[in-house]
């Protein structure tokens, strides 16, 4: 017997998931989710369940695990047709919240439908892999988190009562109605409404759609203040964040001892901080390391090829450390899972650090390096047309720069996408957001800030140059751009005012806003969820602008 079923409600085109990144992160939050088959009886079981999804990040089958014992396992392996529901967060949506009371009541969900055919695993192996792939991800935002192997000899006995499954995806029906449909009076009153712990995983959704077309708490513009552009947010760090940032400090405490270190000396000290972070993740078929002789002093160059003897995209990558800390080392492991999770080369530049080198030395060394790379792509594997140029925090603001210079120069421009986490534009951050997000126990505080503007400023006295601080650049015909904002960031507020400015200039834009995330926490990779949730949405959106076919543009003459 074959069933069909059909979504009936929230078929509007703006309803409908945006990317791949959507329906992964719906299930990751959410993965208990219901199965349901019908041919002599229908049976409805629910299930922890986890999206398989291919290179490209597109989901491709759903995998999870039945109780032996089920009836519905005798059921599918005569008729393994099924339906997967997931849903998600959801809310009223009461019109006392709205200044116009005259609204009608309605709700806010999100939710997903897969149609499958569910292919039954016997064999112990593939068992034994389901059951860890599913504990290794639900452990995996705690501190102290618990690993199957722990179970001992009471594992294989609890095995033996299992049956896993493996069902490929024929089709996904999504919805994810959250307040796209109301005017901008309403959206407001909703997220005010929202604005509570307990409503916080529906607000975070309505966010995350705002973000795809630069709808936010309240409207930003070009001449917007930082504080009109980011509401400053009381929500908690995500666990595994919280304990990262706390290590992060125990340990810079405990390795500086109370000494006044100078630069050479901090840069000691973030290394051994960050190395235990760095460690793990996926291994690299090639890494290559170059030399370029430079004014400036040498830029080395390290290479990550997943595949060596083809030719592919390219992701040059600048690491953050507020230009005067960090280097190839602390960000390796987050080169590699881009190199992995995205299927191109990853190049990282070891560029000139303040205070020794300030202004413009970085910043020229980056240039460098992009011509440097695009002159020897053959060589190194890389397309030529398709090199994309990002970078966190200090390395977001020099990936911005160096598309600017390339612009204004003129001639044949390289950076065909722009990749910019966390990004320090130069904007002044507001009082507010450094009470909020700035304190001494956040990852990144307000006198930091200040004092890794200063240290790469140097002698420079125009505060408004837009290489050194480009929220005050002309920013029209720059090439597509990700903005990656952690919403518990002192430099949230002018990373999405920068992207409306993008927006505003007629350029391709995407933003991902994590609430829950801080300063840095991609290099949390190791223990958070929403660090690695991230990367992933980074790696699907440079396969879609770098991978894809597409038009040749000035962005690759």
């Amino acid at each position: 017997m074959y069933f069909k079923a059909v979504m009936t409600i929230g078929r509007k085109n703006i309803f409908r998931a945006h990317t791949d990144a959507d329906i992964r992160q719906l299930v990751a939050q959410t993965p208990l989710a219901w199965i349901v088959s019908a041919a002599d009886a229908t049976y409805a079981t629910p299930l922890p369940i986890q999206i398989e999804c291919d290179n490209a990040g597109r989901p491709i089958a759903v995998v999870g695990h039945f109780a032996r014992a089920n009836p519905q396992v005798t059921q599918l392996a005569d008729a393994p047709q099924a339906h997967i529901l997931v849903m998600g967060p959801q809310s009223y949506i009461s019109p006392s919240w709205f200044r116009d009371r005259t609204q009608a009541p309605t709700w806010n969900f999100t939710c997903a439908m897969f149609t499958v055919r569910v292919e039954l695993e016997h064999d112990a192996e593939t068992i034994g892999k389901r059951l860890k792939d599913l504990i290794d991800d639900m452990e995996s935002d705690r501190p102290n988190r618990w690993a199957i192997e722990e179970m001992g000899g009471r594992y294989e006995g609890l095995a033996r009562g299992v049956v896993a499954f493996r069902a490929p995806i024929e089709d996904i029906r999504s919805t994810f109605k959250v307040s796209q449909d109301e005017s901008d009076t309403e959206f407001a009153d909703i997220l005010a409404a929202l604005d509570r712990p307990y409503r916080k995983a529906v607000r975070d959704w309505i966010l995350r759609f705002g973000a795809h077309t630069g709808r936010q708490p309240e409207s930003t513009g070009p001449g917007a203040s930082s504080a009109a552009a980011h509401e400053v947010v009381d929500s908690e760090l995500e666990p595994a964040l919280d304990y990262f940032v706390q290590a992060i400090k125990a340990d810079s405490h405990r390795l500086s001892a109370g000494r006044e270190l100078d630069w050479p000396g901090r840069r000691i000290v973030a290394e051994q901080v960050r190395r235990r972070w760095t460690l793990g993740g996926p291994t690299i078929a090639q890494r290559l390391e170059r030399t370029i002789v430079h004014p400036w002093g040498d830029i080395r160059l390290r290479i990550y090829d997943p595949e060596p003897g083809t030719i592919k995209p390219a992701l040059v990558y600048l690491h953050g450390g507020g230009w005067a800390l960090f280097s190839l080392d602390t960000h390796d492991r987050l080169m590699r899972e881009y190199a992995a999770g995205a299927g191109i080369t990853v190049i990282g530049v070891d560029y000139a650090l303040a205070p020794e080198h300030p202004y413009p030395a970085a910043l020229e060394q980056v240039c460098a390096a992009v011509e440097w790379i695009a002159a020897h792509a053959e060589s190194l594997g890389v397309d030529a047309t398709r090199i994309a140029l990002g970078g966190d925090s200090a390395g977001g603001n020099l990936s911005l720069a160096a598309a600017l210079h390339e612009r204004d120069r003129g001639g044949k421009r390289h950076i065909a996408a722009l990749v910019l986490n966390y990004g320090a534009f130069g904007a002044p951050v507001d009082a507010e957001t450094r009470d909020a997000v700035g304190r001494e126990k956040d990852m990144l505080t307000a006198a930091e800030m200040d004092e890794f503007s200063a240290l790469y400023r140097g002698d420079a006295t125009d505060n408004t140059d837009p290489l050194l601080a480009p929220i005050h650049a002309d920013v029209a015909d720059l090439p597509p751009t990700l903005f990656i904002v952690a919403e518990r960031d002192l430099l949230a507020p002018e990373n999405l005012e920068m992207r409306q400015r993008l927006k505003s200039a007629g350029v391709n834009t995407t933003c991902h806003i994590y609430p829950g995330a801080m300063h840095s926490f991609l290099e949390a990779m190791a223990i958070s969820r929403l660090a690695r949730q991230a990367i992933t949405d980074t790696c699907t959106w440079l396969t879609g602008n770098l991978c894809t076919e597409r038009e040749d543009s000035d962005f690759a003459n």
